[in-house]
């Protein structure tokens, strides 16, 4: 998703005149595209806009205005300043269309550069024009937001506060956006939502989509990030089955295999009824490949706990996996439980469960 917002903010510079350079240190302006999902992204994050300090800038004279974006903007709003005295705006994904406006309310200024801020964190949703840049740093693969934010409150997850709930796009924008691209020589791309399964356009479903998509001349290939298991059903792997340039894969989070946990983490389905998505989508799409996102030290996830997550992650073998250890998210329901499971114990299992997907990789060819 911060790939796209990127290429946004690209497309909509380079409409305004803007140059980009590899130089930070010639570049006039130097945006940081931020998450906020894991408190590590967050630290790198905030050492790197340190990296650019007043004396450095001063003794080079130039007016660089620096920016921090997306959702660690959402989540610190105006605080990011006292946090970063450098920094001169924060905007947050919402809000990303207003950038150029922004950036000339900056140049024009004439309070000092450690003066004039601006933040924009109102998060009222994207207007659609900003989609449609034509602005793809790959020459043959893009990515395509159907929906913005995420309604299902994860206690884990900072999204739907920094994104807000979901939000569709519609079809025919959607289709539009994906018709243009190709028609600028791009022949793959991957849709994009925070739970693109539970996509709704009026009677458009996402399986539908699908197949509207699938009929896109000039399009060779496309396929789709992240699903929920709990809007995840047999309609979906049907259309992936069926369809003809859909990829034959399926990311779906499993978070964690105790049930237990699962209900902790307000994530809407138990261990069973994973394994028996899993069992079907391999049932009807043939030789389909399966990945998966596993959070492992979850408040008092025990010995017991980890080793139900640890069984199922066997069992199902998946082809990838991504694998975390869970630090508290501000605002979250889990921010308010006790962080008990010891940084050593959570190295432990992070080590067991990446031991286990190294050898199942080996056995895959995708």
């Amino acid at each position: 998703m911060n790939l796209r917002d990127s290429e946004i903010v690209q497309g909509l510079l380079k409409k305004h005149g803007y140059i980009f350079t590899d130089d930070d240190k010639e570049a006039d302006i130097i945006i940081l595209n931020t998450c906020a999902v894991r408190q590590h992204a967050e630290d790198r994050v905030w050492s790197e806009i340190g990296s650019y300090t007043r004396q450095d800038r001063l003794k080079r004279g130039k007016k660089q205005f620096i920016g921090l974006i997306g959702c660690m903007a959402q989540s610190h709003k105006e605080n990011a300043f006292a946090r970063a005295e450098n920094l001169s705006f924060v905007v947050g994904p919402g809000d990303i269309g207003k950038i150029p406006e922004i950036l000339e309310n900056l140049f024009q200024a004439e309070l000092s550069l450690y003066e004039k801020r601006i933040w924009e964190t109102d998060n009222r949703g994207r207007a659609e024009e900003i989609y449609h840049t034509n602005f793809y740093q790959d020459k043959k693969h893009s990515y395509v937001v159907i929906s913005e934010g995420c309604s299902n409150y994860c206690s884990y997850c900072v999204v739907p506060f920094v994104r807000g709930n979901i939000r569709h796009r519609k079809k025919d924008d959607i289709l539009e956006e994906i018709g243009s691209a190709v028609e600028n020589g791009i022949s793959e791309i991957t849709l994009l939502g925070q739970n693109v399964n539970a996509y709704a356009d009026k009677s458009c479903t996402f399986p539908k989509l699908l197949g509207l998509i699938d009929s896109i001349s000039g399009l060779n290939s496309f396929g789709f990030l992240t699903s929920h298991p709990k809007d995840t059903n047999q309609e979906l792997f049907a259309a992936i089955a069926g369809l003809k340039k859909i990829k034959k894969n399926l990311h779906l989070p499993l978070q964690s295999g105790s049930n237990r946990i699962l209900k902790l983490m307000n994530r809407g389905y138990t261990r069973e009824a994973y394994a028996g998505l899993i069992k079907d989508f391999r049932k009807t799409v043939k030789n389909g490949i399966v990945t998966t996102d596993v959070i492992v030290g979850f408040p008092t996830e025990s010995d017991a706990d980890f080793q139900d997550t640890l069984e199922l992650f066997k069992e199902i073998e998946f082809a990838a996996a991504y694998l975390f250890k869970y630090s508290p998210r501000p605002g979250t329901v889990s921010s308010k439980m006790p962080d008990d499971v010891p940084k050593a114990i959570k190295e432990e299992r992070h080590h067991a469960l990446l031991e286990i997907q190294r050898k199942n990789s080996k056995k895959y060819k995708w």
